[in-house]
């Protein structure tokens, strides 16, 4: 398995707390925007059926947005952990170095691009050569 540097660990820190600062924030705007006074000025109108349906779908999109962002929290904390482990930034699979770049598209990979692609399978159905 390859040893994280000092370096590399100090840099992959700064950039899971920047992503979980952003990601707060994004949970946060989310939730006033859903809550603000301009939702609940809405629900004292009388509304027909359908508008209550649309004002219901936006409440309930706007929730899994939230729900979504909760859960991205929650795999930036382990991915935390496993820094704090020497372990973060080290694919799964082979135990070589995952790129910063993948890092910064998706702070929580596990997986290297190769190993990632080996455990999502074929890109093509059964039977079809390349």
């Amino acid at each position: 398995m390859t040893r994280m540097t000092t370096k590399r660990q100090v840099i992959l820190r700064d950039m899971l707390r920047e992503k979980k600062r952003a990601m707060w924030n994004d949970v946060r705007t989310e939730l006033f925007r859903q809550t603000g006074e301009e939702l609940h000025g809405q629900f004292d109108l009388p509304l027909d059926p359908a508008e209550r349906g649309l004002i219901d779908l936006l409440e309930d999109t706007g929730l899994q947005v939230a729900s979504i962002r909760m859960q991205e929290l929650t795999a930036l904390d382990e991915a935390m952990g496993r820094l704090e482990q020497g372990t973060y930034g080290i694919c799964d699979a082979c135990g070589e170095e995952i790129p910063e770049e993948r890092l910064q598209v998706m702070p929580f990979a596990r997986y290297c691009i190769a190993d990632q692609e080996k455990r999502e399978g074929p890109s093509h159905p059964p039977g079809v050569t390349m």
